[in-house]
């Protein structure tokens, strides 16, 4: 008996996959989908802060919102939506300057919503951790 479903299992599987009625899952951790507002507040020696915002859609529109929307999708797809398993990058323009970097972003990612906050200790630091996310 077990035999005859496996083979009415494999049957029927091909049939549809002939038909053309089978469609394939979209791939695993594809960001089809982000609305994230970010948000990085840097905060000098002297206390004098400063706070830029941007939205950031993926897919997106081309030439709206972030200055490296498809790169910074790329990444927040690479992390599967969560911020803290961003890629980041190997080098970054890094001067002796300490200011504190604070990093927000919350919104919608992987169709989940969410909420994520981390602060570095410079912007050399903060682009280290997280590539073109925060890059604007």
């Amino acid at each position: 008996m077990k035999k005859i479903t496996t083979a009415l299992a494999t049957f029927a599987l091909a049939a549809l996959t002939l038909t053309g009625t089978a469609t394939a899952a979209p791939a695993p951790g594809t960001t089809e989908d982000a609305h994230i507002w970010l948000t990085v507040t840097r905060t000098a020696a002297d206390r004098v802060t400063t706070t830029g915002n941007i939205w950031l859609d993926c897919p997106g529109q081309e030439g709206v919102g972030h200055p490296h929307r498809e790169s910074a999708c790329i990444d927040v797809d690479a992390a599967n939506g969560d911020f803290d398993q961003l890629p980041g990058t190997q080098s970054a323009f890094c001067s002796n300057e300490t200011v504190a970097v604070t990093a927000t972003a919350h919104g919608t990612a992987e169709g989940r919503p969410f909420h994520w906050e981390r602060t570095y200790e410079s912007d050399c630091h903060l682009t280290l951790a997280t590539g073109h996310v925060f890059d604007f």
